[in-house]
């Protein structure tokens, strides 16, 4: 059977526990141009990356599925020092084999609550959001200036018909 007849089989993704595929982080990094791939290994800071390697990688039009196939070898003939060709070569297996946690393959919400911090089987202990509340002088004048605009297009029925606005106060 020849290699062209042969039906493709990704490496790069799995079947967790729950029956859920999850991705690997070479399956986002394929999708990368060389820009993008670019801005993403200069915030791999152990890579220990400078701009003279990033600027090889440019101008070899490396994008993200040509990385992840380049050897060490490649990288050292495209004009990398053997540091950098090292450190890029084993970066790239890693990406190969590091996989994409999400919540959809967790086996149950209390192992998604224990994930977050909470320890519970109910979403009853999720804290809810309290917003910070503000003492508000009533001799305040941007106060009074929007109060008057708010009861003014509540009162004339403006304040459905048109992009409302709230008024921004420094509180500092």
């Amino acid at each position: 059977m020849s290699e062209t007849s042969t039906p493709y089989t990704p490496a790069s993704t799995s079947t967790s526990v729950a029956g859920n595929e999850s991705v690997s982080l070479a399956d986002d990094i394929k999708k990368y141009d060389t820009a993008k791939l670019i801005d993403f290994l200069r915030g791999e800071k152990d890579l220990g990356l400078d701009d003279e390697d990033l600027e090889i990688i440019r101008k070899r039009k490396i994008n993200g599925r040509a990385f992840l196939k380049t050897s060490k070898e490649e990288f050292e003939r495209y004009g990398l020092e053997g540091g950098p060709a090292t450190n890029l070569a084993d970066f790239a297996k890693e990406c190969k084999d590091k996989k994409l946690k999400a919540f959809s393959s967790y086996l149950s919400l209390s192992e998604v609550l224990a994930e977050c911090g909470l320890d519970s089987d109910g979403i009853d202990s999720i804290p809810l959001f309290s917003p910070p509340t503000y003492e508000i002088q009533d001799s305040n004048k941007v106060f009074k200036r929007c109060m008057e605009e708010i009861f003014g297009r509540l009162r004339y029925g403006t304040f459905s018909r048109i992009v409302w606005r709230p008024c921004v106060m420094n509180m500092s």
